[in-house]
This record gives structure tokens, sequence and C-alpha cells, in this order.
């Protein structure tokens, strides 16, 4: 390209050239002169702003000094502590669930107590997940260390709640007279229900189970109560009564020894009498009836160790 230039009273011609590479050069230069000058004028304008107007310049700019710098990375350290321990409290809950659990594994519920079992809260409610990556939301780090917060403020409060409800269900189960009055026993030598009598070989009902076992084995309390009474008996003997609350009882007879009193407190597994054959009886063996509103009822439907058998 050519560009012919007039001039002067005497019409002075002056010719010039243009290639592509001038007309490059020349792009090139005049973008990099106004990179330069924007650049400069960022530059001295920050300059005067930090002069004339400091707090204008920090929002223009994101501009912190040292001591705001220091107190923002305390206040970080600050929220990620506070968020350590919770995570931590967290996960002290989460073991502690584990182990209530276990317990309740080693507890199964028999079906005779299913419709009577404590009820769990119920909840509901829209499903709205909580994006903690959310750019919109978390833009800042201290909104981000605050909905984390959040989060596992309703972790706890949710772990709080099945804790308490697992606990109280522990507390429930472990009153009913559900495990064995004695380990490993040798036989049952006669079942609930009706039978004929050892005594007058008539027809009679039977209220419990017999566990045959030798005189002086342990006798266990088969759930938390309180002893009803301990004192003896014409037809039963040495007998231990246990009130479970809820309406359960549980009575030992024909023991050898007892080893609690009227009023005493027990726990599950607590070695309470001993076998014998005291009272109305034809050889060592324990006699074990449970009763739930004032009428007997088969053991077998409660006793964990024996259902299904």
């Amino acid at each position: 390209m050519q560009i012919i230039w007039v001039s002067g009273p005497v019409g002075h011609i002056r010719k010039i050239n243009l290639t592509y590479r001038h007309l490059l050069i020349g792009s090139c230069s005049l973008v990099l002169a106004l990179i330069l000058a924007g650049a400069s004028l960022q530059y001295f304008g920050f300059r005067m702003a930090i002069e004339y107007d400091p707090q204008l310049a920090k929002q223009l700019g994101n501009l912190h000094s040292p001591v705001e710098m220091e107190n923002l990375n305390a206040i970080y350290k600050l929220k990620l502590l506070e968020l350590n321990e919770r995570i931590v409290e967290n996960n002290q809950k989460l073991t502690q669930l584990e182990t209530l659990n276990k317990k309740l594994e080693q507890l199964a519920t028999p079906a005779a107590l299913k419709s009577s079992s404590p009820k769990q809260n119920t909840m509901g409610g829209q499903f709205i997940p909580l994006n903690l990556m959310d750019e919109t939301n978390n833009s800042r780090p201290l909104q981000l260390f605050s909905n984390l917060s959040k989060l596992a403020h309703s972790q706890n409060k949710y772990v709080d709640t099945v804790i308490t409800h697992s606990f109280n269900y522990l507390q429930w189960l472990e009153s009913k007279p559900t495990g064995m009055p004695i380990q490993n026993a040798s036989s049952i030598s006669s079942e609930y229900g009706p039978r004929i009598d050892p005594f007058n070989r008539r027809e009679s009902f039977h209220s419990g189970l017999d566990f045959q076992s030798p005189s002086g084995t342990p006798i266990n309390a088969t759930a938390n109560g309180q002893v009803l009474q301990a004192n003896w008996d014409l037809n039963y003997g040495k007998l231990l009564i246990i009130d479970h609350g809820d309406g359960y009882l549980s009575r030992y007879a024909h023991t050898q020894d007892i080893y609690v009193n009227k009023g005493d407190i027990v726990r599950r597994n607590q070695v309470v009498a001993t076998v014998g054959t005291s009272g109305r009886s034809t050889g060592p063996h324990l006699h074990y009836e449970i009763v739930k509103n004032g009428a007997v009822i088969n053991p077998k439907e409660m006793l964990i160790g024996l259902i299904d058998r």
C-alpha cells in the first residue's frame, strides 16, 4: 500500500510505502503502549488512592496490612480448632454408638416384646443437600468454615438423638427377662404346659421350665430389676422373685442358697442364687417362671437362648 502526501506552497510530494509488516508492527506497538499506559494509570492511581483514601484502595485492590493478615490468620486458626473439636466429639459419639449397637446385637428382641418396644423418633422433610464447595456461598473462607461448622453441628445433634434412643432401648431391653437363668444347663427336664405330675401321677399344668443342673450351680438374674421376694414357700422351696417393671416378674424356685434380699436392685446376669432341690422337688434343678401382667407365660417366648429350639 502506498500513501502520497502533498505539502507546502509549491506542492512538494512525498510517498510512503506501507507493507503488511509495517501495519503489524504498528498495531503491536499501539497495543503495547495502551497496556503500559493502563498499568501506569493503575499503579499511580492506587498510589494516590492509598495516600488520599486508604479504605478505597483496600476495597479496590483487596489489600491488607500485615496486622490485618495476622488477625485473619488467627481467626482462621480459631475456626479450624473449633471445627476439629466438633469432629473429635462426633467421632467419640460414633464410637459410643457403635458400642451400644454391639450390645443391642447381643440382646436380640424376642417376638413377644417387639409389639411393646419403644418407638424411635419419627423424622421427615424435603432433602436439601448442603453443597460445601458452592462458590457462590463459599467465596470467602469464613463462610466455608461456617457451613462446615453447621454440618458438624447437625451431625452431632443427629448422633445424639440416635444414641439417646439406642441407650433407652438398651435399658428397656435389659430390664426384660430375656436372658438365660443358667448358663450351659444340662437339659430341660420339664417343659411349660400340661404334664403328668411327678408326685401323684395325675394330669397337671407346669407353669415354667425345669433346668436340670447339679446342686450349687449359679443362677443368674435374667434381667435388671428389684427383688420382690426371697423366702421359703411350701411348694417352691427357697423362692426368689424379681420385679422387672412393665408387669414382668421372674421366679426362681427350689434354690439351695439365695444371695439377695427383698428390696435389692439386681443387674442382668448377676448371680443371685444357686440350684438346689428345696420344696416340692424330685432332684436338683431350677424351676423358672416368667409372669406378665399377673399371668404366667411360656419362658421360651422370652429367653433368647431357647427361642426357635
